[in-house]
């Protein structure tokens, strides 16, 4: 149930910050540093200004626009514990939840197009070299586990999960529905990968021309903004097979819940909802 508050921008990066109040956290790290440009460039002081600028106004609107939407969505996530919520209705609201992520990225569009048109050629090439060293990277730490490992791996992170937010030892049924659930879990890290590549691959034909195209914003904002036009059938489908899954798991485990479960479920949905609206009104 971890995965609960993953679609949560902020609290997805937060949350797992050790030693960090989300205060401090939310207002002080990159933010957007790892979603674009900075992280993989050397920008010119005038550049580092722009992208300075568009982290700062993009956190306050997120934070006086977003965040209570996330707040909502956890709000009426707990309220589902009291309920006999169907299968479609807690699907439903995992699909609107991960909209949130595309309403930051079409706000931040036009913002981060503008940068892109101030960078040289040379920090264009700097870019995608980054980026491709970055698959190359992730492609090199997932072999150097065999399957069986990242299946064991997958399953240790799914009971410690549960087991925190249920606060309790799993009973045998629920251990078996978790176990169950995770060797049911398509695979889709090498679908996932085409993707990023498939993406990659897009910029990369569009930031290596030495003299920018006439429709360079228009290339640039499909590449940026739609992510679907990038994804396989096979992704797609294997994506929402594991989300079907999922929300099958949630509906089997609720219904095993002791009292106090539920509480613990409670308790770990509160302490979401206050450290959102401290952050609102930081």
């Amino acid at each position: 149930m971890k995965k609960i508050s993953k679609y949560l921008i902020a609290l997805s990066i937060l949350l797992g910050i050790a030693g960090c109040s989300p205060s401090f956290t939310y207002n002080n790290l990159g933010w957007l540093s790892g979603f674009w440009i900075d992280d993989y460039v050397d920008l010119n002081s005038d550049q580092a200004d722009k992208f300075k600028h568009i982290v700062q106004t993009s956190r306050d609107w997120h934070r006086e626009t977003q965040l209570p939407l996330y707040k909502r969505d956890l709000e009426h996530l707990k309220s589902l514990l009291d309920k006999n919520v169907s299968h479609d209705e807690l699907k439903t609201h995992f699909l609107a939840a991960k909209q949130h992520w595309q309403t930051l990225v079409t706000k931040l569009e036009p913002e981060l197009i503008a940068l892109a048109n101030t960078l040289s050629y040379k920090q264009r090439v700097e870019f995608v070299a980054a980026l491709q060293e970055n698959i190359n990277d992730e492609y090199e730490e997932h072999e150097q586990k065999t399957p069986a490992e990242h299946d064991k791996a997958r399953l240790d992170d799914n009971l410690d999960t549960y087991k925190e937010w249920l606060g309790t030892k799993l009973s045998t049924e629920q251990k078996t529905l978790v176990v169950d659930f995770t060797h049911q879990r398509v695979d889709t890290f090498l679908l996932w990968m085409q993707y990023k590549q498939k993406r990659l691959d897009a910029l990369k034909t569009l930031f290596l021309q030495e003299t920018k195209p006439a429709d360079f914003d228009q290339q640039l904002a499909v590449i940026i903004n739609d992510r679907i036009a990038f994804m396989s059938q096979a992704l797609i489908n294997a994506d929402d097979k594991n989300l079907e899954n999922y929300v099958k798991l949630l509906l089997a485990l609720k219904s095993t819940l002791t009292d106090k479960q539920q509480k613990n479920v409670r308790n770990e949905f509160n302490d979401l909802i206050e450290e959102v609206t401290a952050l609102i009104n930081d």
